[in-house]
């Protein structure tokens, strides 16, 4: 009787736990949904800000909605000896006219470009990206001083 018990239960089971596992995993928090709403409107916002002022801009955006722009002048930070904490990520898309920004998309690199932090007091002011054997820095465009 036990056996029976077991044979007919235990598939039962495994069906209602798969099933909830199922409707766990379809559901949507409101809390992260309208996050991700106002980080899109974030990047709407910064980009077109940004391309009001340049629009031939070399920017990427990470970190959700943070915009980083290619420093002009190298040099300056080549004497920062600045040194690498980890890599961040890749460039995943790159930007094209009219479309809306995403986290990891760039206007200039290329997809599969890699990104890294810095160590120190700026590491969140500049990543440093890697392009062939160099390393070129950028900087973090504050969408309030845009």
């Amino acid at each position: 009787m036990k056996k029976i018990l077991f044979i007919v239960a235990g598939p039962v089971v495994i069906v209602s736990c798969i099933l909830l596992l199922i409707i766990i995993g379809c559901y949507k928090d409101p809390k992260i949904e309208e996050a991700n709403k106002i980080s899109q409107m974030e990047r709407i916002s910064t980009s077109e800000k940004i391309f009001k002022q340049n629009k031939d801009a070399d920017i990427l955006c990470v970190y959700g909605a943070r915009f980083y722009k290619r420093v002009e002048d190298q040099e300056k930070y080549k004497q920062m000896d600045l040194k690498i904490n980890h890599e961040l990520g890749k460039v995943r898309k790159e930007y094209k006219d009219g479309n809306t920004f995403e986290d990891y998309m760039a206007t200039k690199l290329q997809v599969g470009t890699k990104i890294f932090t810095i160590q120190g007091q700026m590491q969140s002011e500049l990543l440093l990206v890697q392009l062939g054997e160099k390393y070129v820095v950028y900087v973090y465009l504050n969408s309030k001083d845009l």
